[in-house]
């Protein structure tokens, strides 16, 4: 899959997820709506631009500061992710490789194109704050706690006595990685993004009452943090950390935009 087929995979994902869970929230968007609108998607895009320089200032901050911390996660968790490699299933492959390569960016950048087609601006604020709280504490962890991926670590360090974990994605479908290896790194673990950012997603969307878009949302968010593990990406340690930043990160978002569990 090339970058044009992953875009228009994603655009297509995109546009019926509009037909099927758009709702009208309100009838007509003032002056103070419109630029509160503006505004949260271009914070939205700011945070989006400072996750992607992390992973390319990464690999600098790993050389200079020479800070490894995978051994302490292995450490504590053993081969627990190889029981999620135990079970190998065709379906399984191709729907893991579908939940984490097009289900993620689609429940990420999807949600708050559905709130502001929903003209929610209420909805669209709790996700964009949510969203920047939970990168905001994640980005310190990235760059100064680095944590191999498992299929790697497993593979290449000489103090690794466990079983051998296998990089799925990569096996089930080769000409995809390269993708993969444009919006991370093979040490950027710690938290688990891929399961803190779905699960904030589909919170909003509980949060918010959509209808039918909570419950596709969080069919994958559930789905996002096992693919991980099935394909042998991340440490169960980071997805459960993931999970404790996302529930922080929403709760933290709540007060701010006044919001309350419905």
């Amino acid at each position: 899959m090339g970058i044009n087929a992953f875009l228009l995979a994603n655009l297509f994902m995109a546009i019926i997820g509009i037909f099927l869970f758009k709702e009208k929230r309100m009838h007509k968007l003032n002056v103070q709506d419109i630029f509160h609108l503006f505004v949260f998607i271009m914070i939205f895009f700011a945070v989006s631009a400072i996750h992607i320089a992390e992973v390319k200032i990464d690999p600098l901050i790993s050389a200079k500061f020479n800070l490894d911390f995978t051994k302490t996660i292995y450490t504590i968790e053993g081969d627990i992710v190889h029981a999620f490699q135990a079970i190998q299933n065709p379906i399984l492959d191709y729907y893991f490789v579908f939940v984490y390569m097009l289900a993620f960016p689609f429940l990420l950048y999807f949600t708050p194109v559905l709130y502001i087609i929903s003209k929610d601006i209420k909805a669209l604020k709790l996700a964009v704050i949510s969203y920047a709280i939970g990168i905001s504490i994640a980005l310190p962890f990235l760059l100064f706690f680095p944590v191999h991926d498992i299929w790697w670590a497993s593979q290449n360090y000489h103090w690794y006595d466990g079983k051998i974990i296998a990089f799925r994605l990569q096996e089930i479908w080769p000409s995809i990685t390269f993708l993969f290896f444009k919006f991370t790194t093979i040490n950027n673990c710690f938290p688990s993004l891929h399961s803190c950012l779905s699960a904030i997603m589909a919170y909003t969307a509980w949060i918010k009452n959509y209808r039918r878009y909570k419950y596709v949302a969080t069919v994958f968010a559930v789905s996002i943090p096992i693919a991980t593990l099935y394909l042998g990406i991340h440490w169960l340690t980071d997805v459960i950390a993931g999970e404790a930043l996302a529930l922080i990160a929403i709760v933290i978002a709540m007060k701010i935009c006044g919001e309350k569990w419905k």
